[in-house]
């Protein structure tokens, strides 16, 4: 895998702003052949092209109110690998979905209703889970250092003792904001799915 290269405070800035769309050229030039490299490590199966579309897409728009201060909220390149394995792993979700429907079409051309209706409510729980995260994580009410330990915990799957080494907090309390966020997500998802 290529190595990720230092961070570009100027380019991360340029991004967030969103003054120079030639930015994103350079960002692409300088992380493109990383984030293959992870892929291809760890998701090969995916369209690493779609994956990186995707990243692309939700970087632009998390970036205007991401704060690059890696001695609070840690690197940027974890916050980057974090996202294009999320992308990656909804990508391999959307692949099985697919597989599944086909080998349904293709053993039975009607699939009795039941199941259907299963997978419809699945995939309506999946996409509210997505947009509640989504909301959860641009709520400007939530302290940006909150957001963040969440962030590592529960969606970049870090430890919470690392987390906790990480944002200088102690175990205990990275556990409560773990709790208190998925308590959160939780009562955005029944809203939405009620």
């Amino acid at each position: 895998m290529a190595a990720i290269p230092n961070t570009s405070i100027t380019l991360l800035a340029g991004l967030s702003s969103g003054s120079d769309p030639s930015r994103w050229t350079d960002f692409c030039r300088r992380y493109d052949s990383p984030i293959r490299g992870f892929l291809r490590a760890n998701f090969p199966s995916v369209d690493q092209d779609d994956v990186i579309q995707e990243t692309l897409i939700a970087l632009s728009k998390a970036l205007p109110d991401y704060h690059y201060t890696p001695d609070s909220n840690g690197h940027f390149r974890n916050y980057l690998m974090g996202i294009v394995k999320h992308k990656a792993m909804d990508e391999l979700r959307k692949k099985k979905s697919l597989a599944r429907l086909k080998d349904g079409f293709a053993k039975e051309p009607f699939p009795p209703q039941p199941e259907l209706a299963q997978d419809e409510d699945e995939a309506w729980k999946m996409n509210a889970m997505e947009a509640a995260l989504e909301q959860v994580l641009a709520d400007g009410s939530i302290t940006p250092r909150t957001r963040e330990v969440f962030r590592h915990v529960a969606i970049l799957h870090e430890s919470p003792q690392e987390v906790a080494r990480q944002f200088g907090i102690s175990r205990g309390n990275v556990d409560q904001i773990k709790k208190r966020m998925i308590d959160r997500l939780a009562g955005l998802v029944a809203a939405m799915t009620a």
